[in-house]
């Protein structure tokens, strides 16, 4: 299939408004797909070069790009910009910019979508010396025989934010439509095992039966399943009645699959971690007592010491390093605390009660000082899970967990099974959006940030507000150096930047306000912390910011 087809259609959703209609023309296109590319089709619909469980990465700067473009364009740097400044976005600035270049002898030649997502994904094999060079190479082979609408829609493949609206949503109720099954079992699929292609294609032969059938792969990271927030422990009781409470652990969440003698960690962001946390892979080879299984536990950082826990953000210093980790690992030591399984010897567990899964997670654990399974009490007595809960604290954790005993688990889903209750004012997971450089000293810094809530159907970020009080200088220069590489654009003072980076923030009240795209603003937020363990697509959405705002 030829590139073009694909951008045209991405140039009419585009244009279009109407969710309907969007889901309508995708359907469509989804229809008409050959089989042998729909996989390569639906990663591109969806905007990036990769399924999400996968971790290349492209390393492509807006800096390179422009590179490329004012060779193949002849526009200087400064025009360049002057042009993103005019359209607001790099993939219509190549589209402009390469409205007059050159024409290669292999115009005529139309680019296939083979081609295309070769060359991208090419592009995160090219690291160490002389990688740039071989990059600059790659992306301006491809666009010198591209056009100019094309154009832009690699440049927005390269740097995985397409821009169309087209989310897991949208994507979700287009292939219901265009193969006539159940969307509910789409989503199902998808959470077990993130890859459009490969959901869609079952949905396609095998149809509702396959997609019911669907099962977890191991070594593939599921969509793990979420909890809601409690108002408190006693209302809790009130309103589960017989439950297990468990102990709030404030780590990472991670699921450990293992397949015989291969282990492998995965974080919620599906990111995997097997390299970073040797000692728990270890302990999941002395402790597991299966042959394959997929649990699921907190990763949880201690003081050595003391024995208490450790902030988040030492254990998040793990999570993203890369290298002399033997060392990082003896300052920040982890424990694995265990409380759930969805798969075990071939079978997926997920429609098991929950407390059927706690046996048969107790059932094959071995428990020792640094694996085991969570503390936890089963009650229905408020007086009880009251003392649980503040003996919690008191060590050190964030709370407590309150389960359903009788609920099955649902990939991906944030349902009525499980609360958090922590001993704090609710909080809003938010994305960064864009920042604000700041003035006098603080001029090097980025002073204030555009926060964000996710739109589930359309994969875009509307607006909520921005957050600059209670910055201190050394927290200003450590947000500075994280979100400066996330930068697409510069505007003045003004900067905007990709949906990347999770901030965690309180705030005093939720009010309606046009000023922002969501419809709602925050009544001085203040940053809790930097939520590294989530994708901005975990981040909370329009819903969830209704019902604070009813509730407050």
């Amino acid at each position: 299939m030829d590139f073009k087809r694909v951008c045209e259609v991405l140039e009419d959703i585009e244009a279009e408004s109407s969710r309907h209609a969007i889901s309508d023309m995708l359907s469509d296109f989804i229809s008409k797909t050959p089989p042998s590319e729909l996989s390569t089709v639906l990663l591109i619909l969806r905007g990036t070069p990769f399924p999400p469980w996968d971790q290349r990465e492209l390393g492509i700067s807006d800096k390179l790009v422009f590179k490329v473009l004012s060779q193949l364009g002849g526009q200087t740097e400064e025009e360049l910009n002057r042009i993103l400044k005019d359209v607001g976005d790099l993939g219509l600035a190549a589209q402009k910019a390469l409205l007059k270049k050159p024409q290669t002898t292999l115009c005529s030649q139309s680019l296939t979508i083979g081609q295309v997502m070769q060359t991208v994904q090419g592009l995160s094999s090219l690291s160490g010396h002389g990688s740039q060079n071989k990059k600059l190479a790659y992306v301006s082979q491809i666009l010198s025989n591209a056009t100019p609408i094309e154009s832009r829609y690699i440049i927005r493949l390269m740097l995985g934010h397409l821009r169309v609206g087209v989310g897991d949503g949208t994507l979700r109720d287009a292939i219901s439509k265009a193969y006539g099954v159940d969307a509910s079992l789409i989503e199902r699929a998808f959470n077990l095992r993130p890859d459009w292609g490969e959901v869609a294609a079952c949905a396609r032969d095998e149809g509702e039966p396959g997609l019911s059938e669907y099962g977890i792969e191991l070594g593939r990271p599921i969509k793990v399943m979420l909890a809601q927030k409690g108002e408190g422990i006693s209302q809790i009781i009130q309103k589960l009645g017989r439950c297990q409470i468990e102990y709030k652990y404030d780590g990472a969440r991670i699921q450990i699959h293992k397949n015989r003698e291969k282990i492998s960690l995965y974080t919620r962001r599906l990111e995997d971690v097997t390299a970073q946390f040797p000692e728990i892979v270890e302990a999941a080879k002395r402790n597991l007592n299966a042959d394959k299984a997929l649990i699921e536990g907190e990763a949880v950082a201690y003081d050595p010491k003391t024995g208490r826990p450790q902030p988040f953000q030492n254990l998040s210093r793990r999570i993203k390093r890369k290298y002399d980790i033997k060392k990082l690992a003896e300052s920040v030591p982890v424990e694995t605390n265990l409380f759930d399984i969805v798969y075990l010897e071939g079978q997926t567990l997920t429609s098991l009660p929950f407390y059927e899964r706690r046996k048969r997670l107790e059932s094959i654990i071995k428990e020792s000082a640094d694996f085991h399974t969570a503390k936890s009490l089963v009650t229905d007595d408020a007086d009880s899970a009251s003392r649980f809960y503040f003996e919690a604290v008191e060590l050190g954790h964030e709370g407590v967990m309150a389960k359903v005993l009788d609920s099955p688990y649902q990939p991906g889903s944030r349902v009525g099974y499980m609360y958090k209750v922590k001993p704090v004012m609710e909080t809003l997971d938010l994305v960064v959006t864009g920042a604000t450089w700041g003035e006098g000293r603080r001029a090097s810094w980025l002073g204030s940030y555009l926060l964000s809530v996710y739109d589930t159907e359309t994969g875009e970020y509307p607006t909520i507000g921005r957050m600059a009080t209670g910055l201190t200088d050394e927290l200003l220069a450590e947000l500075t150096l994280a979100v400066k590489p996330l930068i697409t654009k510069d505007s003045g003072t003004e900067c905007f930047v990709k949906p990347s980076m999770v901030f965690e923030v309180a705030y005093e009240k939720i009010q309606k306000s046009p000023k922002y795209g969501s419809g709602y603003a925050l009544r001085f937020p203040r940053l809790v912390r930097v939520r590294t363990d989530k994708s901005p697509e975990e981040a909370d959405n329009i819903s969830r910011v209704e019902a604070l705002s009813e509730n407050g």
